[in-house]
């Protein structure tokens, strides 16, 4: 090239030979008769033979298929390209390979002196990529039955509640079936809540959105909140619910209320799967500076291949459609995440099936902190009285069926309540009454909940700019609650709604409105 710079060449056909003899694919010249002439190191290694093994050797004897050769050796004498010719080669120990061939020829006045083929072994590629292929079709299949389950363990309690409700409706209870039909709609629906409650926390850990809020907490004081919520299950099935947790707090630096779900979880498995007049025993001391807290049962236990999968997602021991137990598979998955993120670990031990289950957890105890301090102050957000009688609320839904059951709530405790169906109604009755407290559903039609206070926000503060407010929503993840309050909310209550959460709320933003 003119002007370009001047390329050295190889010195001798000797240095030409090292350079191809190093590369890094399998390189080979054959002549017209098929016959081997000369092969580098890398295709040496690809056969698995020698130099003597493969010189004078015809290239049949190393491919899978014969026909390949005669293929490949007429394609190149008609000096057509033979570009990534998939095929098997054989190699000397018996074992077979996946490669890509290229080939071309050389030829003087018209006639074929030899054949130059380059071979790529892809078979690790292939091997990766079958294994990838059977992960996404596992991942798939998993998630194929995880949509049949929670179709199932949805429709379970979601039935029962209809059945219930259409039982009462026809009437004919005495008071005592009546409470037991009110009692089986109330578990029926906190199930589905927790059905809810742990794809969501299922959903923001895989997404790395779990937030904690960490102060220092006495896990003795949470242990006991656990286990008396728990103690009606365990009565109900006849078991044996026994706590140790000592006299003394154990401090650690945690969120109280993960940690509580981390309890809770472990204790509602424990109970799951203790058949009738087992027993389950809780205990929490401290060993080696680390908080122990330890979940024993009596049980249906583990096997020896289930255990190293326990605390993965979906994953269950009985999957069958037989099976005695309901649930997704998410609790323990959610234990080992927020345990994780509390820097402490969570193991689970059994000595086999029908031979109960230990599970251990182990966090870092508070620095610095002695068993006199107290725990810390509640938060402004909580109040131990009732929101104060007359208190006029606008409460904002879209939803009849909420809307209702929300006024009848407020109403039974002593506020005046105005409904509103949309923000747009809202907004112009806020302007005309001037309530004391607004209460606003977050996802509505045409302006949503969050828009809404926005603009209630501009308002001038005598025209009901600083009402104090809070958000009612379906959307209960951390970056709503987050969004609820930057647009101007002084709380966000998650649906579905919980009376005595609701009014504690409502508390404080009357003592708010008092106290701005």
């Amino acid at each position: 090239m003119k002007g370009g710079p001047t390329l050295p060449l190889p010195e001798s056909d000797q240095e030409l030979r090292e350079f191809l003899d190093q590369a890094a694919f399998g390189l080979r010249f054959v002549g017209p008769d098929g016959r081997i002439l000369w092969a580098n190191r890398a295709e040496l290694q690809l056969i698995e033979g020698s130099l003597d093994e493969c010189i004078g050797h015809h290239i049949a004897e190393f491919l899978l298929d014969p026909k390949t050769a005669a293929d490949l050796l007429d394609r190149v004498a008609r000096k057509e390209a033979v570009e990534s010719y998939p095929t098997r080669i054989r190699t000397r120990s018996g074992s077979t390979r996946q490669v890509l061939i290229d080939g071309s020829g050389l030829f003087r006045n018209g006639h074929l002196v030899h054949s130059r083929f380059v071979t790529r072994d892809i078979t690790g590629l292939l091997d990766r990529e079958q294994g990838a292929r059977h992960r996404v079709e596992a991942t798939s299949h998993l998630k194929d039955e995880f949509l049949a389950l929670l179709s199932h363990e949805l429709r379970t309690p979601l039935g029962a509640i209809l059945v219930w409700l259409g039982l009462l409706r026809q009437g004919g209870f005495d008071p005592a079936e009546r409470e037991r039909a009110l009692e089986i709609i109330e578990r029926s629906a906190r199930a589905l809540e927790r059905i809810i409650e742990d794809l969501l926390h299922a959903s923001r850990i895989a997404a790395g959105g779990l937030m904690l809020h960490p102060q220092l907490v006495d896990l003795a004081g949470i242990v006991q909140i656990a286990v008396d919520a728990a103690a009606g299950d365990a009565a109900l099935k006849a078991l044996s619910l026994v706590c140790d947790r000592g006299t003394l707090p154990v401090w650690v630096k945690g969120d109280p209320g993960r940690l509580q779900q981390v309890l809770s979880n472990l204790l509602s498995n424990a109970i799951k799967f203790t058949p009738t007049g087992g027993a389950v025993k809780v205990t929490l001391d401290v060993a080696q500076q680390q908080a122990r807290l330890q979940i024993c049962d009596t049980g249906e236990g583990m096997s020896a291949a289930f255990l190293p999968l326990a605390f993965e997602r979906f994953r269950q021991q009985d999957t069958t459609s037989t099976r005695a137990h309901h649930g997704l598979g998410l609790g323990l998955y959610v234990v080992r995440h927020v345990v994780g993120n509390h820097g402490g670990f969570v193991s689970a031990e059994s000595p086999g099936p029908g031979r109960g289950s230990v599970f251990t957890v182990l966090l870092p105890l508070a620095a610095h902190h002695s068993p006199e301090e107290g725990p810390p102050r509640p938060s402004r957000g909580r109040r131990d009285g009732r929101p104060p009688d007359g208190l006029t609320v606008l409460l904002v839904d879209d939803e009849e069926d909420v809307r209702e059951a929300l006024r009848l709530i407020l109403q039974q405790n002593g506020m005046i309540v105005t409904t509103a169906t949309s923000a747009g109604e809202a907004f112009e009755l806020l302007l005309r009454m001037q309530p004391d407290i607004l209460l606003s559903d977050i996802a509505m039609p045409g302006e949503d909940g969050l828009s809404l206070i926005r603009r209630v926000r501009l308002l001038p503060p005598l025209g009901g700019g600083m009402i104090p407010a809070a958000a009612l929503s379906a959307y209960a993840g951390t970056l709503d609650r987050r969004q609820a309050l930057l647009a101007g909310f002084q709380h966000h209550v998650a649906k579905p709604v919980d009376p005595a959460q609701l009014l504690d709320v409502i508390a404080d933003l009357a003592q708010r409105k008092q106290n701005p």
